[in-house]
Order: structure tokens, then sequence, then C-alpha cells
């Protein structure tokens, strides 16, 4: 297609590493719940479907019984997100 034979080629050029950066971040930790709300969704359903308990009244009932933590949690999950997003 070009003038010369393999000019679109990156020939001895090294490799771009994958950093580590926010928006890279955000999405894994948005992978990573959008996966577990899957699992969990998934689950409830064949939990529902033979008749036992799912596993998010046990996950509630957890959560509930220790609200500080759970609190102080989410207060540094919306500060991680707050910093990733924040211009």
């Amino acid at each position: 297609m070009g003038s010369g034979h393999g000019q679109d080629l990156a020939v001895g050029e090294p490799a771009t590493m994958s950093t580590l950066n926010a928006p890279a971040i955000l999405s894994l930790i948005s992978t990573v719940g959008a996966f577990i709300a899957f699992l969990l969704m998934l689950q409830e359903s064949l939990a529902l479907r033979s008749g036992t308990d799912p596993v998010n009244n046990g996950l509630r009932s957890i959560v509930r019984s220790f609200p500080r933590s759970v609190y102080a949690l989410a207060v540094v999950i919306g500060m991680l997100l707050g910093h990733l997003l924040w211009p």
C-alpha cells in the first residue's frame, strides 16, 4: 500500500508497557464489582430455583452486624473513586 516495503510495521521500536493509571484502576474496580454482582445474582437465581436461602441474606446479616466497619469501607471506596475521578 505504501511507498516502501513494511513501513507500517513497528520494527525496532520498544513495546509499550501498560501503565496503571487512574482510568485503568477505575476500570478494574468497575469490572470486579460488576463480576461480583453478576455472581451474586446468579447464585440468588439458582438458590430461588432450588428453594434454598441465597448468599445475599447471609451477606446482609454480616454487613448489619458491623455497621461502623462497613461505613468506613464505604468512605474509603468513595475517597478512592473521588480521587481517581477528580480532574
